[in-house]
């Protein structure tokens, strides 16, 4: 009988990748891989995790998190952006990939810019992120049903060019909102209590998606637990656990026993 799983933010982690296949007897030929985005970066294997992902096929069912969209967008222009290569494990990934050759560059090019940024499912939606402010189900649903711009991340002199151009960068903000926000979970975890900006003085707490569907995210490490989270309230499961950071471990869920295994960091 086949299942589903999902797993958490992987970040170059193929060991860990593999224990929780491994754990949870994850079967290519008859299940269902589901990821929250961030494959890459940080970890110690960039080059084994993605040529191992991109092996499954049809059965990985991956959204794009905001490391894939650095990842894309250097792959295109060869301009890495600086917060990602400085400061967030980009500089691991270049050295890497520099290494291999050129038709497995553009073959990886090539996957990354099939993947969306929002998957709908029968029973479920998959963001990397969150839900961005005053999005509805439909909306959702016709942004999912839409390819999206490739690369969806721009380079910081790319963003200049344009702005110079005075060309409205709206739309790409408005996309890659899904693999930033952090607002739709706080909410969740505050269970809706008002979250006040003490800039602004506005309430940023965000309401319950109107939907039946469960809703899955990561990019929002819950190192601190270890634990996915989960809120009835907001149809919510969390479930980037921290291996990103050395400071928790890669979770994998089956999507519909919410059965669920975990892979630990040497460091831990």
């Amino acid at each position: 009988m086949s299942r589903r799983f999902i797993v958490g933010d992987i970040h170059a982690h193929f060991s860990l990748l593999e224990e929780v296949l491994r754990k949870a007897a994850f079967n290519k030929a008859e299940d269902t891989l589901y990821s929250v985005g961030d494959f890459a970066d940080r970890g110690p294997e960039p080059v084994k995790t993605l040529d191992y992902l991109m092996s499954l096929g049809s059965c990985f069912r991956p959204v794009l998190g905001n490391h894939d969209a650095w990842l894309e967008s250097w792959l295109f222009t060869d301009d890495p952006d600086p917060c990602w290569f400085y400061s967030n494990g980009g500089n691991i990934t270049v050295s890497e990939i520099s290494r291999q050759t050129k038709e497995w560059r553009n073959k990886l090019q090539e996957w990354l810019s099939m993947i969306p940024l929002i998957r709908i499912e029968e029973r479920d939606i998959i963001i990397h992120g969150g839900i961005p402010r005053n999005m509805d189900e439909s909306e959702l649903e016709a942004i999912a049903a839409e390819k999206r711009p490739v690369p969806l991340c721009l380079s910081e002199r790319e963003m200049l060019d344009l702005m110079s151009l005075r060309l409205d960068l709206t739309p790409y903000r408005d996309l890659e909102a899904f693999y930033w926000d952090r607002e739709y979970l706080l909410s969740a975890r505050n269970e809706g209590k008002p979250q006040i900006d003490c800039r602004t003085m506005k309430d940023m707490t965000l309401k319950p998606l109107e939907t039946e569907k469960n809703i899955w995210i990561g990019h929002t490490q819950l190192y601190r637990t270890g634990r996915p989270f989960h809120s009835e309230k907001y149809h919510l499961y969390a479930i980037d656990t921290g291996c990103g950071s050395g400071r928790g471990p890669l979770t994998l869920i089956d999507m519909d026993s919410l059965e669920y295994w975990q892979a630990f960091p040497a460091t831990i």
